[in-house]
């Protein structure tokens, strides 16, 4: 009998409220121009615009005066044609950075749902929330499902409590401040007492815990990822369906080790080896009385619940 995969969705702090029908047509004809710039490889007329687009001069030069006034792209004055504009520029090289800690997470994040046969994520802060860049299912049979891009709160998912934990002090001290504490379930942390305590654990045994904080169902577990500078860069972390990581505290400890492994290992990468060491090892005594154990034998009913 072939066994059914049951898909768990992710709570999204970030509701997709898009829909064709909803579509608001000037937007929808700006991003067609932009896109028309961006993958042309020349620089492009206003003539060229309207005709490849249908559209009459005037409704184009009014749309590609709203972008060049948001330096989305730019006039040349003389030829009187349209490039990519600075502002375009500079969100390409922020995304630039992103997109390349991605690609250096990414065989730490194939490894870890590998060894753990649990749903992973790579995330990084993005202002004053976790920002999901990369997510990997597990190959079980209960698979939680999740959406990059999507942004998370700092005080009850495993992620933005890893990435909070090990920013500068006074960083830190900001982004506790401007948290609203909205609960999302019973478990959900209330206060601001209780999220130092919190971080203060975080910050000894290098790894952060979401017993259903965040979504009732699920149990993350998460690890900053840490630069050469001492300051989280990012965090990876597994997600598991609450009730069968309840009922298993041995998954939940190897699940545990084989995170703050990964996390160590992307550290060693990044911030060197040095660091690896004082951040893992050698300021964290919780590790060191936690030796990694042998993966225990697949579970039947799979695992694979992200809830970071």
């Amino acid at each position: 009998m072939q066994e059914e995969i049951v898909q768990v969705e992710e709570k999204a702090a970030e509701p997709d409220t898009g829909s064709a029908a909803g579509t608001v047509q000037s937007l929808q004809r700006g991003l067609q121009i932009l896109d028309m710039v961006v993958q042309s490889g020349e620089p492009l007329r206003l003539a060229d615009i309207a005709r490849d687009l249908e559209m009459d001069r005037a409704s184009a030069f009014r749309l590609l005066q709203t972008l060049e006034r948001n330096s989305l792209v730019a006039k040349d004055p003389l030829r009187k044609n349209y490039t990519v504009g600075g502002r375009l520029l500079q969100w390409a090289s922020t995304i630039g950075q992103d997109a390349s800690l991605v690609a250096t997470a990414r065989p730490y994040l194939e490894q870890l749902v590998n060894r753990t046969n649990e749903s992973g994520h790579f995330g990084v802060l993005s202002k004053d929330r976790a920002l999901l860049l990369d997510y990997i299912g597990s190959r079980g049979t209960i698979v939680v499902q999740n959406r990059v891009g999507v942004f998370e709160p700092l005080h009850c998912t495993a992620l933005g409590k890893a990435l909070l934990a090990f920013q500068p002090a006074a960083r830190r001290e900001a982004l506790i401040a401007g948290i609203r504490f909205e609960r999302h379930t019973e478990s959900t942390i209330a206060d601001r007492a209780g999220l130092e305590k919190t971080l203060e654990k975080v910050r000894s045994d290098g790894v952060a815990y979401d017993e259903g904080e965040y979504n009732g169902v699920l149990y993350c577990v998460a690890a900053p990822v840490i630069g050469r500078d001492g300051v989280a860069v990012g965090a990876i972390g597994v997600s598991m369906v609450k009730p069968i990581a309840v009922g298993s505290p041995e998954h939940i400890a190897h699940v545990a080790a084989e995170v703050r492994g990964a996390a160590r290992a992307m550290t060693a990468a990044l911030g060197g080896e040095d660091m690896a060491r004082t951040m893992f090892e050698g300021e964290s005594p919780a590790l060191q009385q936690q030796p990694r154990k042998a993966a225990p034998p697949a579970r039947k009913n799979g695992g694979g619940a992200r809830k970071n």
